[in-house]
């Protein structure tokens, strides 16, 4: 595929998510929309993996990108957060078996990846397991526990990535408990650190294809909450905002498809 395309499916994937959030009355955009580039290029590009999506507020991202890449029927996708249907408003493993983690209590996700990882290596498996934080949710003290264990074990086929978008529910990330050098942080737990641009695939692409030695790789992926639409970008106050019919058309003629 080339980037192009790559792009184009992105603006097909947050037009999706537009249109399965308006449908439903709410849901998390802003949250979403930074983490499309990130989730489309695991699930078109990875061959064998497990994807858990620690954020789980940003799932009708995750749920468009499926979508887009016929792993969820039409009819699956736009039942978000329909009581019963596999596409809740957070990722729910019991309805949903393509789903690796149930997840939306945050700062857990870390922890099942590594177990993810351990049971892969025990089993002589190949299979990669990415997990993506927000950065909101590196407040959570498990998180933490979760990067000192990696910077003591080694799990080959690990990636976690962290969705540096700057904001979480209310405010800024910064204002409200500022992560300060998070490179130079994670770097002193004995880990692989690499900042990307988290919407360039190729950036995206060589970050993922890095050979590990002999420390665990986390990628800072800098991104944009609410990408893609001029008035939703860095505005905290889509996070999570009911469209209405002219903001939802207003997005829509912006994405241009």
């Amino acid at each position: 595929m080339s980037i192009n395309q790559f792009n184009v499916d992105c603006k097909k994937i947050r037009k999706n998510t537009l249109e399965c959030v308006f449908k439903a009355g709410s849901g998390h955009i802003g949250p979403s929309f930074s983490i499309i580039e990130l989730t489309h290029f695991i699930h078109k590009y990875e061959r064998d993996f497990n994807f858990i999506l620690s954020k789980g507020h940003a799932a009708p991202g995750l749920y468009a990108c499926l979508y887009q890449n016929q792993l969820l029927s039409k009819k699956e996708f736009f039942n978000l957060r329909k009581i019963g249907s596999k596409t809740q408003g957070h990722p729910d493993r019991l309805l949903f078996k393509k789903i690796d983690c149930s997840t939306g209590a945050l700062g857990q996700g870390l922890s099942v990846a590594i177990g993810y990882a351990i049971g892969d290596k025990h089993l002589n498996k190949s299979k990669k397991t990415f997990c993506i934080l927000g950065d909101g949710e590196m407040q959570e003290g498990q998180i933490w526990e979760s990067l000192l264990f990696l910077g003591n074990n080694y799990l080959r086929n690990l990636i976690t990535i962290i969705d540096y978008n700057k904001y979480q529910n209310e405010m800024s990330v910064k204002d409200t408990l500022d992560l300060g050098n998070l490179k130079k942080k994670l770097s002193s737990f004995n880990l692989e650190v690499i900042e990307i641009n988290g919407h360039d695939f190729k950036d995206i692409k060589k970050a993922f294809k890095i050979k590990k030695l002999n420390k665990n790789l986390v990628v800072i992926a800098h991104t944009i909450k609410g990408k893609g639409i001029s008035f939703m970008e860095n505005d905290n106050h889509w996070h999570s905002a009911k469209l209405n019919k002219d903001n939802y058309l207003k997005a829509i003629e912006e994405l241009n498809i």
